[in-house]
């Protein structure tokens, strides 16, 4: 863990050091740069020297000897490539280079040059190699006797600079050094609970939530591992809400507790649309008498088993148990656009898995089951129904009630799985259905339209599971 927080640390440092870097770089860069205008700057200065000791040589007579003692003497100069005097012809008199002596210079640098009135700084290329040309009048009196040049490249400005530049490359290294070792070592001491942090983190993961941090730091790192502490012990105890009310409602509901979706005010019921599923086991009553307490118990234990794990794997939510009934809904408190499809893929599945079940049953030796399903779709209100001192999270309303009674309606028409007219509009290309009429619901003036489930319509088995 300790090499992960000096990882953390060398990052920081290498991201401080290219920042430093950076604004180096960028001041090196000026520096140069000033360095370069400077240079050229005295380089003028010394033309302008230049051209009046070429003027005091040809002041009045024309004396060559100082004429080129001096232009030799101008490749002394630091960062000077070449001199030379032209006359008002631009006549070559003296030059650092003796083969130009004599000739004519028609290049266009001595011809602008010629014609300027100041110092002139003029660039050119020559094989490859850039230039400036620094250019001064000379005058002798009033009167223009020709035009000194003094050459220099970009090369020989550049070497004059190269111990300056040395010098900046050398304390920039330094600085560099000393700004990683610096912050690995101030960023290191500051990350030490970071490692303490992860692996505690790992361990919540894993399930143990008996973890607490122990670091007390009042910085940005105190408070993430105070907001550490204070997270383990939310989780600590949302967990033993869900573990505790988990077995006497649905994981959606505890869920929606804990997470605030799900008002725990008495009352304040919501409106909502969804499926709702109810099934009982046919002839229990008579069932249960036969047999033992025990044995009617465990039976049941193992029936529901069966059935919530069908209900829930097609996202449904089961409300509640009415002795042998099972109260499920689809579309609530999640919601779910083909809560119907949903309500009737499971309903099928329940009866596969209640073959599986009788098949194990009839081993055993014990009787078989039979149940009998109804499904419709509709608004009921989702809330906590009670008193003061006993609540139930659930789910009430005409839909509830219609269910309930189209599910008796299954002795009648001799059928295991019926719906109601809105469920068959809803899913009719995904099952078959046969319309087995008109049922009286008592307490509604219009009667509730059956159909009897069939199975999935070929082809779309394969597409009702999640």
């Amino acid at each position: 863990m300790k090499i992960k927080a000096n990882k953390i640390a060398l990052k920081l440092s290498l991201l401080a050091s290219l920042f430093v870097l950076a604004i180096i770089v960028a001041m090196t860069c000026i520096l140069l740069q000033q360095g370069e205008q400077l240079m050229v700057a005295e380089l003028k200065l010394r033309s302008i020297a230049y051209a009046r000791s070429a003027g005091e040589a040809i002041s009045r007579r024309l004396d060559l000897f100082t004429l080129n003692f001096n232009t030799q003497e101008m490749l002394k100069e630091k960062g000077v490539e070449y001199a030379g005097f032209l006359d008002t012809s631009r006549r070559v008199l003296a030059h650092t280079d003796s083969r130009k002596v004599g000739a004519i210079d028609d290049s266009p640098t001595a011809r602008i040059a010629a014609q300027s009135r100041g110092t002139l700084v003029q660039q050119y290329s020559g094989r490859g190699i850039f230039y400036f040309d620094i250019s001064a009048p000379v005058f002798s009196g009033k009167h223009r006797t020709g035009t000194v040049h003094i050459g220099s490249t970009w090369a020989s400005v550049a070497s004059s600079l190269k111990d300056s530049k040395r010098k900046v490359l050398v304390l920039a290294g330094f600085a560099i050094l000393l700004d990683i070792l610096g912050t690995l070592l101030i960023v290191g001491w500051m990350l030490r609970p970071l490692p303490v942090l992860a692996r505690a983190a790992r361990q919540v993961g894993e399930g143990r939530l008996d973890m607490q941090v122990p670091f007390t730091m009042k910085d940005e790192i105190g408070q993430l591992t105070q907001a550490f502490n204070q997270m383990v012990l939310s989780l600590r105890e949302k967990e033993l809400i869900r573990s505790t009310f988990g077995r006497y409602m649905s994981k959606e509901v505890v869920d929606g507790f804990l997470n605030g979706k799900v008002s725990l005010a008495l009352g304040g019921g919501e409106l909502k649309e969804m499926t709702v599923l109810m099934s009982d086991i046919r002839g229990f009553t008579e069932f249960s008498e036969k047999l033992p307490p025990q044995e009617v118990v465990q039976l049941l234990n193992r029936y529901f088993t069966e059935m919530v794990q069908v209900i829930g794997a097609h996202g449904g939510t089961v409300d509640k148990f009415i002795g042998d009934a099972i109260l499920a809904v689809f579309g609530w408190p999640i919601y779910n656009r083909d809560h119907e499809r949903l309500a009737v893929a499971a309903a099928l599945d329940m009866k596969v898995r209640l073959t599986v079940l009788n098949d194990a049953l009839l081993k055993e030796g014990r009787k078989l089951i039979a149940i009998g399903i109804a499904i419709n779709s509709g608004k009921a209100v989702a809330g906590n129904i009670g008193s003061q001192e006993k609540v139930q999270y659930t789910v009430i309303g005409d839909t509830v009630n219609v269910t309930s009674r189209m599910e008796g309606a299954n002795k009648d028409y001799g059928t295991d799985l019926i719906v109601s007219r809105p469920v068959y509009l809803a899913t009719k290309d995904h099952f078959d259905f046969k319309y087995m009429g008109e049922k009286p619901v008592k307490g509604r003036t219009e009667p509730v339209h059956i159909y009897q489930v069939l199975g999935h319509k070929p082809g779309r088995a394969a597409q009702q599971g999640l």
